[in-house]
């Protein structure tokens, strides 16, 4: 029977590509669901901005000190500032990226915060104490240990 024969085969083709359609849905669906969550409110290049933000001596500012040509920063906006992981702590705290480049205010930032050179990951108080402190290419288990937790340690900002 030629026939049945080749009804089986379209068959298995069509299960086959439903399976393959099934497979790259659910693909899509996690990677959504995992760099989805509320955007990092960024105060750019203003620390003092940021620190003026926090009302109450509970807060904290996250602070990430970085040279905008860094392959390893290139990295972190890619591989962890879009994960859903280290998207919803950072809501909790005023959050304030540095771009350090040659000027005074740079270099000033380099030595009171002891940057060498890596991207740096901070939690700050009102009077710029580091409660805590990792750099370079942070894990999702680093971002938790030296930022989510602290973060979540601290009073929340609100909404």
């Amino acid at each position: 029977m030629p026939g049945a024969r080749a009804r089986r085969q379209r068959n298995q083709l069509v299960v086959g590509a439903l399976f393959l359609l099934l497979l790259a849905g659910l693909v899509v669906v996690n990677q959504l669901a995992s760099t989805s969550g509320p955007p990092i409110r960024w105060i750019e290049n203003d620390l003092d901005a940021a620190l003026a933000r926090l009302s109450d001596p509970g807060h904290r500012v996250f602070l990430y000190l970085y040279e905008p040509n860094d392959p390893v920063h290139a990295r972190n906006e890619r591989e962890v500032f879009r994960q859903r992981w280290a998207r919803t702590p950072l809501t909790r705290v005023v959050c304030c990226r540095i771009a350090l480049g040659s000027d005074a205010t740079s270099n000033r930032l380099r030595l009171e915060f002891n940057y060498q050179g890596k991207p740096l990951f901070l939690i700050l108080t009102k009077s710029r104490v580091v409660t805590s402190r990792t750099e370079g290419a942070v894990t999702e288990k680093e971002f938790y240990t030296y930022v989510t937790e602290p973060a979540n340690r601290a009073r929340s900002i609100g909404p």
